[in-house]
């Protein structure tokens, strides 16, 4: 089961890689560098705002994910008793997506970027994980009680799901407006 687990995180990393790509596939010939380092006095529609606050989320969980992952297993090899072994393993995935929500927050405040709907889907969903790592620092480290595990890998997965899903949206609607511009012309 595990296994199974394991790959399909990779399916859904790759998956995350081709947005990605397909943001600077879309957008960078037309934005250049501007795409990576703009400003406030440069986003002067909302959908600028918009296609840069995607793909700052885009960038930063990717990231994210990839770095997440291998701090995991990481930690899974360290060599502790198993209760502590539980306690580190939660908190520290619990200070990842903190210190994620935390650097989606900061470079959107320092590029002047309003947050777009599917920016905030992805930190809300983050929030909810937090709460499910939360959960399970309590009842597996604190109470030896391992029942929720189904919850938290059920709960886990949504997450995710509804992150990537959210990240779907905006290349899926501007390739799918591109394609209805090219037949109607």
């Amino acid at each position: 089961m595990n296994e199974l687990v394991w790959q399909l995180g990779w399916i859904l990393k790759g998956y995350e890689l081709v947005i990605l790509f397909w943001f600077i596939a879309s957008h960078y010939p037309r934005h250049k560098w501007s795409l990576f380092f703009t400003k406030k006095k440069h986003l002067t529609t909302l959908q600028l705002h918009e296609m840069h606050s995607c793909f700052i989320t885009t960038v930063i969980l990717t990231c994210f994910h990839f770095f997440g992952s291998e701090i995991e297993m990481y930690i899974l090899l360290l060599v502790f008793d198993l209760e502590s072994k539980i306690k580190i393993f939660y908190l520290s995935l619990m200070a990842v997506k903190f210190l994620l929500i935390l650097i989606v927050f900061s470079v959107h405040r320092l590029r002047g970027c309003l947050f777009s709907k599917t920016t905030r889907i992805c930190l809300y969903s983050t929030l909810a994980f937090i709460c499910l790592l939360f959960m399970q620092l309590i009842a597996r480290g604190y109470f030896d009680y391992h029942e929720l595990n189904m919850t938290y890998v059920i709960g886990g997965w949504l997450c995710n799901l509804v992150m990537v899903s959210a990240l779907s949206i905006y290349p899926i609607r501007q390739t799918l407006g591109y394609f209805q511009k090219r037949s109607v012309a």
